[in-house]
Order: structure tokens, then sequence, then C-alpha cells
């Protein structure tokens, strides 16, 4: 046996510097752009193609996302049960879907069967063809989903209010119903797909990679057709004034509060800060709402906030979910929490624990090859800016109390909640 005394607790130890693996970017003549991420241990590879174009961009966007479903299941020259042969045969996982901007396709596979499920990912993204039954299949499945979530007052809570945040009329404040997935039609997802097809694509790979690899991929990327178009459209926020809605949901067994208000986009020099501030406030288990709302007055089972920015803007969100007379006293608590910072920040033990969990998400980010190409993805489709890690590892190791207050004094006025509850 061991000397190991498991009733000591192990130290805790300071995070070393912590650097992303750079991202080896380059555009090839028929203007696809080939990022490289080359990490790991293990060859094993991710390989996600980004074509730009996604939800926002249609002017029906559930249709978009029934599109990025169904053009996996069927192509010209391989029918749906012959890609799922083939994916299973090579032991490779195949999946993707709509963005804001985006439409992805993502492959995870060995390296050495990567040659096998390229005329796949070629098919999918370039010869797909649509059929009633496929699209009948997915369509009814978003319907029967949007028809559960529509019961749930969390969902119709956050909707509200994220009308009022993003701008009523704002295509991110859209909201499906399940007839708008069952109406949908082949002609409808087939013409977004003929309409991406000529959109700016890029292609991710990452992992455990060798010469052999890195060069049939760029062989294989260089020989798609060229594309140069794109299909995004953004459109900035336009939030509604400070207002408080209620929907009356009699069936519900308890109440759902969403909170949101306008926040700074992720190029401000503060959005860092802020979103370090908003986690001090909601956006880890020791937060000021979870100790305050949940373990101190068991208002709430869980309580929680986060700074949420993409190419259009930026807003906070708060959420929770209580029985119908606590409501009233959970919005009075958030707005005291969040002036509270402006008046008695983190310190000591817990401004450290703050950090170290700010750190522990960034260290995820960097721990492996798909984490980091997940960074690298994920900047591309929300549009962050240059060397915006390393921006967060700075913030985070120069953070403190005074910053903190500042930043709360700035941005976080309760006056400034976009307020919606649902029972």
């Amino acid at each position: 046996m061991s000397g190991l005394d498991r009733s000591v607790a192990p130290p805790v130890k300071a995070f070393a510097d912590i650097n992303l693996v750079p991202e080896h970017v380059e555009t090839l003549p028929n203007g696809v752009t080939l990022h490289v991420v080359n990490t790991g241990s293990q060859p094993i590879s991710r390989l996600v193609i980004v074509r730009e174009g996604g939800t926002l961009d249609a002017s029906k966007p559930w249709q978009k996302r029934l599109m990025a479903e169904a053009m996996r299941e069927n192509t010209a020259v391989m029918d749906g049960e012959r890609i799922a042969d083939i994916t299973d045969y090579n032991g490779a996982r195949l999946t993707g879907g709509a963005h804001d901007h985006f439409t992805k396709l993502d492959l995870l596979v060995l390296n050495r069967r990567i040659p096998d499920m390229l005329p796949v990912m070629r098919a999918i993204m370039f010869d797909a063809r649509f059929t009633e039954r496929n699209l009948g299949v997915i369509a009814g499945k978003a319907a029967a989903n949007r028809a559960i979530q529509l019961s749930k007052v969390s969902y119709v809570a956050a909707n509200a209010a994220r009308r009022m945040v993003t701008g009523v009329t704002h295509p991110a404040a859209m909201t499906a119903t399940p007839d708008d997935f069952t109406s949908t039609t082949v002609d409808d997802v087939s013409s977004l797909y003929y309409e991406m097809l000529g959109a700016r694509m890029h292609v991710f790979l990452g992992g455990s990679l060798d010469d052999a690899t890195v060069d049939a991929m760029r062989y294989f990327v260089a020989a798609l057709p060229a594309a140069y178009g794109s299909l995004m459209c953004v459109q900035p926020y336009a939030p509604s004034a400070p207002a408080r809605v209620h929907i009356d949901m009699p069936q519900a067994m308890q109440a759902a509060v969403s909170m949101m208000m306008p926040a700074i986009g992720r190029d401000h020099p503060d959005y860092i800060g802020l979103r370090l501030a908003v986690m001090a406030l909601g956006g880890y288990f020791g937060s000021r709402l979870m100790r305050n709302i949940r373990e101190e007055k068991g208002l709430t089972y869980g309580i929680s906030a986060a700074l949420l920015g993409s190419r259009e803007g930026a807003y906070m969100e708060i959420g929770a979910q209580c029985d119908r007379s606590y409501v009233e006293q959970v919005i009075e608590e958030t707005a005291k929490e969040m002036s509270g910072l402006c008046t008695d920040p983190p310190r000591g033990e817990e401004l450290e624990r703050l950090k170290l969990h700010a750190w522990t998400a960034l260290a995820s980010a960097a721990d492996s090859a798909f984490g980091t190409l997940d960074h690298y993805i994920t900047g591309l489709m929300v549009g962050m800016p240059e060397n915006y890690f390393a921006d967060q590892m700075r913030c985070v190791a120069s953070l403190t109390s005074e910053r903190i207050v500042e930043i709360a004094g700035r941005y976080l006025d309760p006056e400034q909640l976009r307020v919606a509850t649902a029972f």
C-alpha cells in the first residue's frame, strides 16, 4: 500500500504559462483557406470543412438548419446507406450543422483512413441531393423537439428576453414553430444548398500529423471548386429599451426568469474584463449568484450568467428557474449582486478561485489538438480578434479587485436589464 494520506487535500498549484499551438494558414489558388494545427500524440485527425452562409443569412433560419442536417443523408454519387457504411467501416464519426454565419461538416478519423473518407466529404459538400423521405424524417424530429422546447418555461422566457436584447425583427430573435419545420420543402433546402456552393470555404485539419497527411490534404483542398463568394449578412443587434415581459404558462410546474442586457463587443478593449466580471457574478459554481441565491437563500437549484459575443454584437444573459413565489426575490437579489460587484468585489481567496476557474477554461482549449482546433474554428465563426487567447491570459493574470469594480461600475447596471418571466 502507498503512503498517500487521503485525508489531506493535495496542494493547488498555479498554472504555468499556457500557450496555444499556432495554426498554419494558407490560401490556395481556388480561394479555399487551409488551417493546420499539428499537435497531439495519437494518429487521429479531425477534419472540419466550414462554408460561409448560416442560419442568420437565410430569410427563414430554420430551413438552413434542416439543409445542413439533410445534406449528409444523400448525394448524387452515394446514398445515405453507402455514406453510413463507409463511415462505419473506417471507424469515423461524421457530424455537422448550421451556425449563425457558417455551415460545418465535421469528421473524426484515424490518419490512415482519411483518404477513404475524403470522397464522402466532397460529395456531401458539392453533390448533395434532397429527398422527401429524408427531409421529412429530419423535419419531423426537429418539429417534435421544438414542441417540447416550447412547453418549457426556461426556453420561452429566454426567447422573450432575447427578442428585447437583439431587436424584435432581428434574425437571431426568430423562433421557428413545429409547423415551420414540417412545412419546409425539398425545393426550399435545395435552393439554399445550391446558393451556398460558391461561398468561401475554410478547411481545418488538426491532430498528430505527418507530412504525407498534410500534403494529401493540401492536394484535396486545392482540387475543390473555386469559392470566392460570401453569403454573410451581419446585422448589428438593435436592442429595445429596458423592459419586463411575462409569458403566461399556467400548466408549468415552476417559473423561469431570464435577464439579459446589451454589452460591448469582442473588439472592445474592455470585453475580456467584462467577461471576467460576469464570470464572478454567475459564471461558475462559486460565483456570487450561486452562493447567494442558491446556497444561502435556497431560491433556485441553479442560476448562471454568461457574456455571449457574436459578429452582431454581444449581450449578458442570466437565467434561473424557481418556484413562482420566488420570482421577484430572484430578480431583486440578482440586481443586488450586480451592484455589489461595484462596492464589494472578489478579494483574496474568492479572487484566486475566480482566476483559477478562468485559467482552467483556457487550459482546456490548449489541452488537446481538437480543443485547440475548436478555438480557431470558433474564432472564425464569431469573429474573435487576433491574439484573443493571449489577451485573455494577460487579462486573467492581471485581474484585480479594483479592475472588477471599474468594469462592473461601467457596464453592469441593473437598470439596463431586459427581464422576461414565464409561469
